[in-house]
């Protein structure tokens, strides 16, 4: 199993038969000729959704319901909380702490979360009625995943957060089975994914926080 950090929140994974491509926005694709091609985006946000997916060779399109576009035929519209059939793919959605939905996928021989944009927001602005509704919001939606079988989650590492950057993958290594963690959303702030790793990886160490240096960085995981 290949995953590929394209930019920003945009990460591919590439198994037996599937290549999926969750919230391009630009960057480099190595789209093979042989496999399904599969383009998520969570939620309507520039840094999430560009109309030019629809340029690209796909099978087929996700996209939340929020987005709103004209897609091709082959596309199927998502909301939270629902779960599809795609080829012989399982998709199940979450909400988010934001737009959009958080997605579960499971296929041949791999399963993944990508959250999108559900993450513990923490900003200057909020009262601390507002950041306790925060906690119990995206807990309880993260808490959705906690008895699907994982390999692969892919979540919010914010530098805008401040001292509470670790907040999401924090939550989510506590309460999910994956094996693998990739940090996204860090706004090219590479050194925090370093720094999410060095806090957690010696607490966790049945898991593996991946980090990312830099744009199209390539990762061969053995599922």
């Amino acid at each position: 199993m290949k995953i590929t950090f394209v930019k920003h929140s945009c990460y591919t994974v590439e198994s037996k038969n599937y290549y999926l491509v969750f919230d391009y926005i630009g960057g480099e694709l190595n789209i093979p000729k042989d496999k399904k091609v599969i383009f998520f985006s969570t939620h309507r946000h520039a840094d999430h959704f560009i109309e030019e997916i629809f340029e690209l060779k796909a099978d087929y399109y996700v996209l939340s319901d929020d987005i709103e576009t004209n897609p091709p035929e082959n596309t199927l519209i998502v909301s939270p909380d629902n779960e599809y059939n795609l080829f012989d793919l399982l998709i199940k959605t979450t909400g988010s702490t934001d737009e959009g939905v958080a997605f579960y996928v499971k296929g041949d021989d791999f399963s993944v979360i990508h959250a999108g944009d559900l993450n513990h927001w923490v900003w200057d602005r909020y009262t601390k009625e507002d950041r306790d509704h925060m906690k119990v919001w995206f807990e309880s939606e993260v808490d959705k995943f906690k008895d699907l079988d994982v390999d692969v989650v892919m979540m919010v590492v914010d530098p805008r957060m401040k001292d509470s950057y670790d907040l999401t993958g924090k939550y989510f290594l506590e309460n999910t089975s994956a094996k693998y963690y990739f940090p996204m959303h860090m706004w090219e702030d590479f050194n925090l994914s370093q720094k999410f790793k060095d806090k957690y990886q010696d607490k966790f160490k049945d898991k593996i926080i991946m980090t990312v240096e830099h744009d199209n960085q390539e990762f061969d995981l053995k599922i």
